[in-house]
């Protein structure tokens, strides 16, 4: 048997999807704006006008049952895709225009409630943002 090892890329990635889960569930967007970037997962309830399409995760999210995101997503501080080290980057409030822009493109469309949309979200310092991600893709397969 294998030693426990606190800091095994797995152990790391749980820590951060654990501490996203125990974080309280806003409307999306959230009401106040923040400054970080992170990691999110969004909910679809279904209680204002149903969307057949998403019936089965709207049945396991009803109200203060939030068990199953829509969907699991990321914002990283601009460079960090193309190679960038984000040592330098200045606070901005990534994370919550991410979330802005999830919550305009729900109101595009007509067959979307927004108010039928919450999230959780966890500013995480950016060297762990993909990996809290892929933890919670790799567990959740959301839509």
């Amino acid at each position: 048997m294998e030693p426990f090892n606190p800091l095994d890329k797995k152990n790391l990635a749980i820590s951060i999807a654990r501490a996203l889960l125990t974080q309280s569930l806003d409307p999306l967007p959230p009401k106040k704006p923040f400054v970080g970037a992170g990691i999110y997962a969004l909910y679809y309830t279904g209680v204002h006008k149903p969307y057949p399409l998403y019936e089965s995760v709207s049945i396991k999210n009803r109200p203060d049952h939030n068990i199953e995101p829509i969907y699991v997503g990321k914002a990283v501080p601009p460079g960090i895709r193309i190679g960038g080290s984000g040592l330098h980057t200045p606070s901005r409030a990534i994370l919550y225009y991410r979330l802005r822009e999830h919550a305009a493109s729900i109101q595009q469309v007509s067959n979307l409630n927004l108010d039928d949309f919450l999230c959780q979200y966890l500013v995480v310092d950016d060297i762990w943002i993909s990996l809290g991600e892929s933890l919670l893709i790799e567990k959740f397969s959301p839509l």
